[in-house]
């Protein structure tokens, strides 16, 4: 019999109005010194450890969350700078024939290049939320282009950042340029162009649509104000280039 069972057997008899003898008395003694009271679990030291353990385990993911951007992604927002942590530095080739001293020197006035394994790491990784299309006019998935942090010469900020995707089925192609801040970019006239026109887009955005002989381009921005260029390539004709352009920047005017 143990405790428990002792201690009910007492309030039954207790309850039924019944003393007990002497005999009945020693044997229950006896019962209990040999089925001790278990000592009440101390929670509130218990709690106050956990608690300690609990705290120095959120400063520690604090502390590597602001080194690589951990803490806004797992609270379902971008990092507030890019994060270098999901990439991989590109290599700069064609330096090989210059002094350290100017291989310095042209690197301060360059971009840095980055890559990304995946698309998802590349998305996850930049300082403002993009949404690629999921419904393309061909079979075909998004691999990443390259990732450029534009402020040069110290590299330092992760702002200023642009980023390509592109998509193919051998013979169309799709490329997507994003980019966070005000570039701007001379573009020659490849005599190609047949037309230029404004083109209405969801949420009252609006696009610059080019179309030429091999396909065309669209330019707008996102809710975010993050300019996008989309580009499709087609020279076979056998997709309308405008309706492909217009349902692709759609499809990344996040509602």
């Amino acid at each position: 019999m143990n405790t428990k069972r002792i201690h009910d057997a007492i309030h039954k008899h207790l309850g039924e109005e019944r003393t007990f003898s002497k005999e009945e008395m020693a044997a229950l003694l006896a019962k209990l010194e040999n089925n001790p009271i278990p000592p009440k679990r101390r929670w509130f030291p218990e709690l106050v450890s956990w608690g300690l353990a609990g705290v120095a385990l959120l400063l520690m993911i604090g502390v590597i969350g602001s080194q690589t951007g951990l803490i806004p992604f797992l609270g379902g927002e971008q990092p507030d700078r890019l994060d270098t942590s999901l990439l991989k530095e590109s290599e700069v080739h064609g330096l090989e024939d210059m002094s350290e001293e100017q291989r310095e020197e042209f690197l301060k006035r360059q971009p840095k290049d980055y890559y990304a394994e995946t698309v998802e790491n590349a998305l996850r990784a930049l300082p403002f939320p993009l949404t690629l299309p999921e419904k393309l006019p061909f079979d075909a998935k998004f691999v990443v282009e390259g990732i450029k942090d534009w402020h040069f010469p110290s590299n330092t900020d992760g702002k200023d950042i642009s980023v390509n995707f592109s998509a193919s089925n051998g013979q169309q192609s799709i490329m997507i340029d994003a980019i966070d801040f005000e570039q701007n970019v001379v573009e020659g006239d490849s005599g190609a162009e047949i037309t230029h026109e404004a083109v209405k887009l969801k949420q009252g955005s609006e696009g610059d649509l080019k179309l030429d002989s091999n396909g065309g381009q669209i330019a707008f921005k996102n809710k975010n104000g993050v300019n996008i260029k989309i580009y499709f390539y087609d020279p076979l004709k056998d997709y309308d280039t405008r309706n492909v352009l217009t349902n692709l920047a759609n499809q990344m005017v996040v509602e």
